[in-house]
């Protein structure tokens, strides 16, 4: 277990929720929304728990099977409630065997009141916890935890949930995402050594360490680039790729990396958040590297008119 305190509190006593919240939506706020009236309410501190690896994640490595994909990273899910402002503290729990086979009880006592001192959970209508799921309400109830149930988050009739996201993800309909989310989609990881040829083609790119984790949505774009210098960051216009780079990348694993507009820095090791602001074109693969780059230096044209207009 992960313990990160974003508020300092010298409450003892918790209201927390806890799930996946891949990508932090507007449903996801409605539960925090709560968790803050509460707390104003019964003078508790607030915690959101989550997961790392996903649970689905998890057990499609065991079954060899293709990964969820994630509409945000775990240092986005950070970043979001820090900028939200009134969650005190993040717990994330490594989501492995012992996890998964706890039994709901088990998992109240261990982790929620022994670990956490929790007294108030809040949930969504249909959540369920612990060993394949059999925990609900009723077990928090049964343990002396009160619980509040929020409704379904919908929008013009809409339901919202990650999966719709990860669906108009895929269809790369990113002002719809922007009003589910309440902001532009982006992805936060640390800058990596990548191989460098972009160079030899005067397109010079920093590499975003994902991991395992596959992105939500793929292509070329226009975005935004924050590099995170102590307690501020540096904004630079992009064009970004994200997918699997397959004219130059063989393996079976997904890549994201930016091609500042008008610089050159060296930024190996430095964090940087990618905001996606509009789709250019899908991911090709060329017939060679000239071909290749050719077709990115039309991308970049495409992104300064999008800067300039």
């Amino acid at each position: 277990m992960q313990r990160i305190i974003l508020n300092k509190s010298i409450v003892t006593k918790a209201v927390a929720t806890i799930g996946n919240f891949d990508g932090i939506h507007l449903g996801h706020q409605q539960l925090f929304h709560n968790m803050k009236q509460l707390a104003l309410d019964y003078n508790y501190r607030t915690i959101v728990i989550t997961f790392e690896p996903l649970p689905l994640e998890y057990f499609s490595d065991q079954n060899s099977n293709p990964r969820l994909t994630r509409i945000s990273l775990l240092r986005d899910k950070f970043l979001i409630l820090k900028q939200l402002g009134y969650i005190d503290e993040l717990v994330i729990l490594h989501f492995n065997a012992a996890i998964a086979n706890l039994l709901p009880g088990q998992f109240i006592a261990d982790i929620l009141q022994k670990r956490l001192n929790v007294e108030h959970m809040v949930i969504g209508h249909d959540f369920k916890f612990g060993q394949k799921g059999s925990g609900s309400k009723k077990d928090f109830e049964l343990n002396g935890i009160k619980t509040t149930v929020v409704a379904q988050y919908t929008d013009n009739n809409q339901i919202i949930s990650s999966s719709i996201l990860r669906n108009l993800a895929k269809a790369n309909k990113l002002p719809q995402i922007k009003q589910y989310l309440g902001r532009n989609l982006h992805y936060t990881a640390r800058i990596i050594y990548g191989n460098q040829l972009g160079r030899q083609y005067s397109v010079p790119t920093i590499n975003l360490s994902l991991g395992k984790n596959k992105p939500a949505i793929l292509g070329i774009f226009v975005a935004r680039v924050y590099i995170y210098n102590n307690s501020h960051s540096e904004t630079y216009n992009a064009v970004i790729s994200i997918g699997k780079n397959p004219t130059t990348n063989k393996l079976d694993e997904y890549k994201l990396e930016a091609h500042l507009l008008d610089v050159n820095l060296d930024l190996y090791g430095k964090i940087a958040t990618i905001e996606i602001l509009e789709f250019i074109r899908e991911e090709k693969n060329f017939s060679n590297l000239d071909a290749l780059f050719k077709q990115i230096h039309e991308d970049i044209i495409v992104a300064r008119r999008y800067f300039t207009k």
